[in-house]
Order: C-alpha cells, then sequence, then structure tokens
C-alpha cells in the first residue's frame, strides 16, 4: 500500500513487524526485501509521493568549518537522494575495509567478501548487469581508449557501472503500492522514540498538516541518511548509541581535487560511454600494493581531454619524448582525483537551539577538513605523476600543490558518511556488525552513515547491499521465532 498522510485519515496507531524510517533507496530496499520475504513491513517517509512539499525547510541547517551545502545536497521524498542521483555504481575495493596505520579508529569490521554476495543484488536493485567489476571482462585493452597497463603496476585501470540511473521512488513506486506486506506512509515525520533503558517502544511521528500517530514494531530500521540519522538520535532524551560519544561523528564526504594535466595519447575515454551494451565510465586506481605499502589513502583518477597538442612534447612538459606518439597525436588532459576521506571525529552533526516547523532542533555541520588533510592525496597525486613517465605513457604537470584554504568548498560528491559508525565493539561505533545500535536490541541503520572507511566509490551501491543484508537479518530472526 502507497498512502499519504496528508490525503488519507492518519490512523492513531501503525503496527508492523518492522518500520522503515525514510524512503530514500536503503529504506525502499529495505522495506520490499522484507515484504518479499513476507514479514509484513510500515514504511515513513517524510516527504511526498513525488516532490518534497512543505517539509523540505526541515532540511535547513548551517555549518561550521568548511563551508558545506547542508540543505541543497538532499531531497525530501519517496526516492530520496536517488531523484537527483547520477547513476555512478561500484562496489568499495577490498582494501577499503582493511584498518590502516593512518586511521584514528578502526575501519570496517566486515571484510568485503561478506558483502560479495549482497552486491551481485544489489546490482539488480541499480538496474545495472550483475557481471561483477573486473576490469578484464570489458575487453578494452588494446583499443587505445585506455592506457594498456600490466598486472601487477602501481596504477591499474578500473571502471564504474552506470545505472540508468534508477529513481527508486519512480521504479518500485508500482510494487510498493501492491505489496499486502508493506504499508507505506508518505508526508509523515519521525519526531520521537519512545524507548525503555535497551528498546525502543514506539515512534511518535507528525503530518505536515499536525495530525499525530504512533508506530509500533518488533524492530525498527533507520534510513533517513548521513545527516537525518543523528540528527533524531541526538534529538532524544536519551540519546541511542553514544556510548562512545561517536553519534553524529566521523562525517566524511568525497572530495575532489583537479591537481594537474595530463599530455598523453589522444582517444582516451576515461569518461562515460556506451561499451558492449553497457555504460560504463572507465579510471585509474592505485594498486593494493601500493597502498599498503605507502599507506595511501586510496582514490579513482579520471582524465577530462581538454585540447589537442600541436606539437610533441612542448618544452614545458618535458624533453622526453612519450613511447609510440607521432607529433600531432597528442592530447592534454584535466586530471581529476576522487578521494578517500578520513574519519575524524572532530568532523561530526551537533544541534542548534532553533527547531524547524516539526519540533526538531536543526543541525549543524561541523566539516573537519584542513589545508593539511589534503597532502596524502598529493604524494598519491606525486606518485601518479612518477608513474605515467616511468611507464613513458604520459607527462604531467602540476597546477596546484596545495591544498584548498579552508574558507573553500571543494568538489564534493554530498555523500554524507560515517556518522553512524559500524564497528566491531561499542567503544569504536555505534552499530555492531549487522547494523544493529549497539545498546538498544531492537533499533538498526540502513544508511552510509554506518561507514565507518569510506574508498573513493559512490556509496549507493554498499548502501542497497548493506539494506539488503539487514532485511535477510531480519527475516531470519522471526523465522527463528516462528
Amino acid at each position: 500500500m502507497l498512502r499519504s498522510a496528508l490525503t488519507e485519515s492518519l490512523p492513531v496507531a501503525l503496527e508492523a513487524q518492522v518500520c522503515v524510517v525514510g524512503g530514500g533507496p536503503a529504506g525502499i530496499v529495505t522495506a520490499l526485501e522484507l515484504a518479499r520475504l513476507g514479514v509484513a513491513v510500515v514504511l515513513i517517509e517524510a516527504g511526498g509521493k513525488d516532490g518534497p512539499g512543505a517539509g523540505e525547510t526541515s532540511y535547513a541547517g548551517s555549518s561550521a568549518g568548511r563551508p558545506y551545502p547542508v540543505q541543497g545536497s538532499r531531497l525530501r521524498w519517496l526516492g530520496g537522494t536517488s531523484n537527483h542521483w547520477g547513476g555512478w555504481v561500484r562496489p568499495l575495493d577490498p582494501t577499503d575495509f582493511l584498518d590502516k596505520p593512518a586511521l584514528e579508529l578502526p575501519a570496517w569490521p566486515i571484510r568485503h567478501a561478506d558483502l560479495q554476495p549482497w552486491y551481485e543484488l544489489a546490482d539488480s536493485w541499480c538496474e545495472v548487469a550483475t557481471q561483477g567489476y573486473e576490469f578484464g571482462q570489458l575487453g578494452l585493452e588494446g583499443t587505445g581508449r585506455v592506457f594498456d597497463l600490466a598486472a601487477g603496476k602501481d596504477f591499474q585501470n578500473g571502471f564504474f557501472r552506470v545505472s540508468p540511473p534508477t529513481r527508486f521512488g519512480q521504479r518500485y513506486r508500482s510494487e510498493i503500492a501492491e505489496s499486502s506486506a508493506l504499508d507505506c506512509w508518505t508526508d509523515l515525520t519521525v519526531v520521537e522514540m519512545i524507548q525503555s533503558a535497551d528498546r525502543v517502544r514506539q515512534l511518535r511521528a507528525v503530518s505536515t498538516d499536525g495530525a499525530e500517530t504512533r508506530i509500533r514494531a518488533d524492530h525498527f530500521v533507520l534510513a533517513m541518511g548521513g545527516l537525518e540519522v543523528p540528527r533524531l538520535l541526538l534529538a532524544q532524551s536519551e540519546v541511542p548509541g553514544n556510548q562512545s560519544g561517536l553519534v553524529g561523528a566521523c562525517f566524511m564526504d568525497h572530495f575532489g581535487i583537479r591537481p594537474g594535466r595530463l599530455l598523453a595519447a589522444g582517444g582516451l575515454m576515461y569518461r562515460m560511454f556506451d561499451w558492449d551494451g553497457q555504460t560504463i565510465i572507465p579510471m585509474l586506481r592505485p594498486a593494493a600494493q601500493l597502498l599498503a605499502g605507502e599507506a595511501l589513502p586510496n582514490a579513482c583518477i579520471m582524465l577530462a581531454a581538454t585540447r589537442p597538442e600541436p606539437s610533441l612534447p612542448p618544452v614545458y612538459w618535458s624533453n622526453q619524448a612519450i613511447s609510440g606518439l607521432e607529433e600531432g597525436e597528442a592530447m592534454t588532459y584535466d586530471v581529476v582525483f576522487i578521494n578517500e576521506p578520513v574519519p575524524d571525529p572532530r568532523s561530526r552533526i551537533t544541534l542548534v537551539d532553533e527547531r524547524d516547523s516539526f519540533g526538531l532542533p536543526r543541525l549543524q555541520l561541523h566539516w573537519q577538513l584542513p589545508a593539511d588533510s589534503f597532502q596524502p592525496a598529493l604524494k598519491l597525486v606525486d606518485r601518479f605523476r612518477h608513474f605515467v613517465g616511468q611507464e613513458a605513457i604520459g607527462r604531467f604537470q602540476w597546477l596546484q600543490r596545495a591544498g584548498l584554504p579552508e574558507d573553500q568548498t571543494p568538489g564534493i560528491g554530498y555523500h554524507h558518511m560515517g556518522t553512524t559508525r559500524m564497528s566491531a565493539t561499542p567503544d569504536a561505533g555505534v552499530t555492531d556488525p549487522n547494523c544493529r545500535i549497539w545498546d538498544r536490541e531492537n533499533l538498526y541503520v540502513a544508511s552510509s552513515s554506518l561507514f565507518p572507511t569510506a574508498g573513493y566509490a559512490n556509496p549507493t551501491l554498499t548502501i542497497c547491499a548493506l539494506a539488503s543484508r539487514l532485511a535477510r537479518h531480519l527475516a531470519d530472526k522471526f523465522e527463528q521465532q516462528s
């Protein structure tokens, strides 16, 4: 069922086995996977079916530290931010799950292999080919579209798949509306958790026109995104999962830099194009042995063609030729690095005294990304500069050797991650490896707020994988009770 609290009579109480709060990709996948498994679900979306309505202003907030567009990066209607998602799809790399010396806190308490079967299911949710992400399967080597890089080199080719992109609220609307196990309500905002010492008993929710209901369930799943999940938790008189003070902490977003230009063969296609019936985006990435050997951050490298070079090579590049190129065959490319962020406990969500129309305190994002935090990424850029020269495949020219001043916003992904981090022990995070908030028996999170580290890949595929995994975990609990 699909109903709006503005057009339907809102019951005094809603009841189900599982309540999912948030109708973006995480919430829709969790709710539909549970419904397909025969679990009764109520799905609560604060926005409307086709647009934000009057509640959009609830997202207004402020930022401190490095400037950040707090409101403009989110959408409040069914489908969430998938309504403006670009569709880039890729799993995290296996190395992204590993602890690193540069991190103050541990990385994932699960490994890439634990998510692999769920990544395959997430491909289907995102409407991309379930054929894996090994670059060799594409058959692009020797075509001139990418560098031919032998195995074992410090940099390797990789690629993103591209979703249509899937607008989750539109694509799965019919199934939501027709499911007998799923009761979805839009235009309804959860404002309070009624709790005992170790459980959530019920939720209080308010419609945009002031009607109120209570939601009762055996289990509750918060799926509102990396800013709204910690906001709701912090707004409670007893904050769930805050035994380590990490609710709202360790905010991360992928940040981009354009450190220089590359002179290389013309016709390279490190950009979106159609190949063999698939839409892909080739990119370059550091190999696992390079990251392990020098404790460098992970990143992906994109090349954006600018103009052909009339001669090869100009004096300002180098006096060393590029292997296999004749005069007039070279192209210059802007080099773009999409970087792995570092989980910093100082980078956090806090609440301010001002309240929105639903009575919830507004948030402030303190984004700690000082100029010197760019240095690990710039060190990786320097390794790339040496690599293309040593391999005689290109010549790199520095344009920006320093970090961005702290009053400027770098290129960002609008990927809100890390604010309810998953951990192996309660002292290092907010949720356990099954996405359950440590000190609440029946409260779970489905969101990129779970990510303890983030790699460079867009989070949507991993969000869907975690949501599917969580749905199976909850369904198993009901099966064990029956």
